[in-house]
């Protein structure tokens, strides 16, 4: 079996593109390979420019602040909210430069800020990009884009990413995420579930679109009084989100359960996403969804079969979709239904089976 090391930036709690890799670094050491995790606080770009330099040297500043805090907090571990196959490794570096990291015969990046550390990698290895997202909300769009000429082998998540791999004049394998399907259950009929409760997942990123469902639901709320909203996160509950919402930090496998089951009706609004986990969440649960029409989210949604889209950043149709749903049963129970049954076909042994094929060839 071959040494695989994933190369990932910290995070302090949930994130859904993390879980995606661990979920596969699980599966490798279940087969028999040598897993390692490498986590990095700082991120560079060779720059030119005084502006760039600039920025470089605040990202270095960060970056030791980081070092410091991650490894006296050790809260970058997997363990702290994932549970990590033991047999796998992790460590905390400065940089991803390759003097940091452990040799292995595979290596994938999980991000821009990794990628071009991987490409500058001497040591005779396979390299994969793992693309998970159109990551230009933390890189200028052309230093995303030209991550994509690397010599890398490319995987990404969606079709919609497939096709701007494509676009730059790359390749990419497709290979779309995978549900837990032991972890999320329905246990509430689709005829019993309160059509009144909505549920959301909260996320500060302006791109994830949460004030947008804030207003949507504002609009729904005037003509429905008992309109009730639970909210999920991974941080403590916002001060903007509205005191009549419901808000529960971090929720356990039965929490998470009961507030996907619960809900009629489950609401996205960003505004741009690689794939959208909670949406296909939420599907399993049974609930029925309201979302926007983007790339990632259209590889699980079907307008008027799986679900009901409407553009980003206009809330007013995002209304309309929830009180359609809600002045109709039937619509409901038929999109709740459709949706559940489609996105069993989301699996991790379909998409494992496909990203090990990658890693063997």
């Amino acid at each position: 079996m071959k040494d695989i090391v994933f190369l990932l930036p910290t995070t302090k709690g949930p994130v859904g593109g993390f879980k995606v890799v661990f979920e596969y670094a699980n599966r490798f050491a279940a087969d028999g390979y040598t897993v390692g995790i490498v986590y990095a606080v700082s991120f560079f770009f060779s720059e030119r420019s005084v502006k760039g330099k600039i920025k470089n040297m605040l990202r270095f500043i960060k970056g030791v602040l980081k070092f410091f805090y991650h490894t006296l907090t050790r809260k970058f571990r997997a363990e702290n909210w994932f549970p990590l196959d033991k047999k796998i490794s992790q460590r905390l570096v400065f940089s991803l430069s390759e003097c940091f990291v452990p040799n292995s015969k595979v290596y994938v990046a999980t991000a821009v800020g990794t990628s071009p550390y991987l490409n500058n990698y001497k040591i005779n290895a396979s390299k994969i990009y793992f693309v998970q997202g159109f990551e230009n909300w933390n890189w200028a769009t052309e230093r995303v884009i030209a991550t994509y000429h690397y010599p890398l082998r490319k995987i990404a998540i969606s079709k919609w990413l497939v096709g701007l791999i494509e676009k730059s004049g790359e390749t990419a394998t497709f290979i779309p995420n995978g549900f837990d399907f032991n972890y999320f259950r329905k246990y509430i009929s689709y005829e019993n579930k309160n059509k009144l409760i909505v549920t959301m997942s909260y996320n500060k990123s302006p791109g994830k679109g949460c004030e947008d469902s804030f207003k949507a639901l504002n609009i729904v709320k005037t003509l429905y009084p008992d309109l009730t909203v639970n909210v999920f996160g991974a941080g403590p509950r916002p001060v903007s989100l509205p005191a009549w919402y419901r808000y529960c930090q971090r929720p356990d496998k039965d929490e998470h359960n009961r507030i996907y089951n619960e809900a009629g009706i489950f609401l996205a609004a960003s505004h741009a996403e690689g794939w959208g986990l909670p949406v296909g969440e939420a599907m399993i649960c049974g609930a029925a969804v309201v979302c926007t029409d983007i790339g990632g989210f259209k590889e699980m949604c079907i307008h008027g079969e799986t679900a009901l889209l409407s553009p980003p950043r206009e809330p007013e149709l995002l209304a309309e979709n929830v009180i359609r749903l809600i002045e109709d049963d039937e619509l409901r129970y038929r999109i709740a239904k459709t949706g559940h049954d489609n996105i069993k076909k989301f699996t991790w042994e379909k998409s494992y089976n496909k990203f090990r094929e990658m890693i063997d060839a």
